[in-house]
């Protein structure tokens, strides 16, 4: 099984098309309090991001997602926020393989202090494609929802998803 530490936004984005339910065979996630306060918060809104935060709950409650509390490294929140920064604390406290982020503005800091790849949302996707869980279609098709929704459109998300399956931004 592979070990992952998502932030809030990474798992907002899987879950506007559910792959984190659909990666719980291949995959463990886990996330910080902070990430899960902050999906309490998200899902008090009734648009896109407030139905994957509830769904993102649910998911929390039914065991597919762990919730670890960490001490948090107080030099990481001079650059990133507290979600972010729990995370990196945490990759130092836990054995996991990735940590996803759909922060790009955290993304090259995460990447530059931590000890294991930091990649983003689209990951899992690809993850789910070389397991067999998704058609290629179905994961493409899965990328252009979630950047419609999350607004990637021509930018540098959207761009590493399409890389992650080889295609060109259109």
């Amino acid at each position: 099984m592979i070990t992952i530490l998502a932030d809030t936004s990474a798992l907002i984005s899987l879950e506007i098309k559910g792959p984190v339910s659909q990666a719980s065979k291949p995959v463990q996630f886990i996330i910080s309090t902070a990430v899960y306060d902050e999906l309490i918060g998200i899902a008090r809104f009734e648009d896109v991001h407030g139905r994957s935060a509830k769904d993102l709950l649910r998911l929390i409650v039914d065991g597919v997602i762990t919730v670890k509390s960490v001490s948090l490294l107080p030099e990481h929140l001079n650059n990133i926020d507290i979600g972010e920064s729990e995370i990196l604390s945490l990759a130092g406290a836990c054995e996991c393989d990735y940590i996803i982020t759909d922060d790009v503005r955290a993304l090259p800091y995460m990447r530059s202090v931590a000890e294991m790849k930091v990649l983003t949302s689209a990951f899992v996707i690809r993850l789910l494609y070389d397991a067999g869980v998704l058609s290629h279609g179905d994961a493409l098709n899965s990328i252009k929802e979630i950047a419609a929704s999350r607004d990637w459109y021509g930018g540098v998300l959207e761009v590493v998803a399409c890389g992650y399956f080889d295609e060109k931004v259109e």
